[in-house]
């Protein structure tokens, strides 16, 4: 009996060997499981960041010049291609011109005839002045003779203006752009009848180069920039040297030529609280047209040392921010953030972070706070374009 226990004790030690040497993952495999897992972390180094504010704002020609037809007559032709750039001078409507060189040939018989007769009358006063000295002839009728000169005198004066008024009207025949810039629509095609009644609108220039931007900046921004500049007064030129002023396109592109603030309104808008302010760049190439709308930055200074990091690293909860810090102990903790703006794929963070920080950047969906993990580092490269201008 003793003999049959000890063998069952035998068989069941065996039976654990067996077993232990059939599946010897067992416990590395608890192990595993407690080991922490390998994921990307980045330490934060802090990058140069450009403090502005950001408006929307729309670009307007100026000065923008309707052409009109001034005097009555047919369209007969027009010569530019339209939505090109036009020279100050250059040729762009012409109305038929027969009837207003009729009226300019007849105002100039007209005052060739009273300027003959104002002659004649002059002449005729200088006869008679010595004769009334001699009692040659009456008072009255040397009286008659002076003021015949006067009317005629008059006369070839209002001649002279109807002359003025019929060199103005076939002036106004041909219609030449009074600015540079860009050319509109023609509104009314050759053979048609304007000018009668009205002062037709025939096209639009508008001037490009430079171009303004106009835009709203909120009252709270705008009084950040006049403290600002009277924080810092000693170190700037004037307040040009603080609105640096660059927009960005709807392409999402940044225009080449930084602008500067040339008119900020006398007041504030009571019912939005904002006031208008316009900005002016140069548009060599007219690649900005009125009407477009950008995107406008007032770059007040630089921040050294600002904290950037990719949106990816952040997850919203509950309407609030968080990132994940990884601390000494490769332990990884939520905190909250306050964010700013975002730069293509990344973003500024005003509060929650610092420089030196390791932040995690992947593996959130198996977050648990005071997690392990194996930090696999990965540099922070992150910067923002410095927004620059030729």
């Amino acid at each position: 009996m003793k003999n049959h226990f000890s063998h069952k004790i035998a068989l069941i030690i065996g039976f654990i060997c067996i077993a232990a040497l059939v599946n010897p993952g067992c416990k590395s495999k608890k192990d595993t499981q407690k080991k922490a897992p390998p994921l990307k972390v980045m330490q934060i180094k802090g990058t140069r960041l450009p403090i502005y504010l950001e408006m929307v704002g729309q670009a307007v020609g100026i000065p923008t010049v309707e052409i009109r037809a001034r005097v009555a007559g047919y369209l007969q032709n027009w010569s530019f291609r339209e939505g090109s750039i036009v020279q100050k001078g250059q040729k762009l409507f012409t109305i038929e011109q027969d009837e207003y060189i009729n009226s300019l040939k007849f105002a100039e018989a007209d005052l060739e005839n009273k300027t003959a007769a104002w002659e004649k009358a002059k002449l005729d006063v200088a006869r008679l002045k010595p004769l009334l000295s001699t009692n040659a002839i009456s008072q009255n009728d040397y009286d008659k003779a002076v003021t015949t000169e006067l009317m005629d005198r008059a006369s070839v004066a209002s001649s002279k203006a109807n002359l003025a008024t019929a060199k103005l009207n076939l002036s106004y025949t041909v219609m030449a752009s009074p600015i540079t810039g860009c050319i509109g629509a023609c509104n009314v095609r050759p053979g048609n009848l304007v000018g009668k009644g009205e002062s037709t609108l025939l096209t639009t220039v508008s001037a490009v180069d430079p171009i303004y931007v106009n835009s709203q900046m909120n009252e709270n921004d705008y009084l950040k920039i006049m403290r600002y500049y009277d924080a810092n007064k000693k170190d700037l030129n004037s307040k040009n040297d603080v609105l640096k002023v660059f927009i960005t396109l709807s392409d999402k592109q940044v225009f080449d030529h930084a602008g500067s603030i040339d008119f900020i309104d006398r007041e504030v808008n009571p019912e939005t609280g904002t006031i208008a302010i316009r900005a002016v760049f140069p548009n060599p190439d007219g690649l900005i047209k009125p009407g477009n709308f950008a995107n406008v930055n007032l770059m007040l200074m630089e921040q050294e040392n600002g904290i950037l990091i990719p949106q990816s690293a952040t997850t919203q909860i509950q309407g609030k921010n968080f990132a994940f810090v990884v601390d000494a102990g490769n332990k990884v903790h939520r905190v909250p953030v306050i964010l700013s703006r975002s730069m293509n794929n990344n973003i500024v963070v005003v509060n929650g972070l610092k420089v030196g920080d390791r932040i995690l950047l992947e593996g959130f969906q198996k977050f648990q706070e005071g997690m392990a993990v194996t930090p696999v580092n990965v540099p922070d490269t992150l910067s923002i374009p410095q927004m620059k201008a030729k």
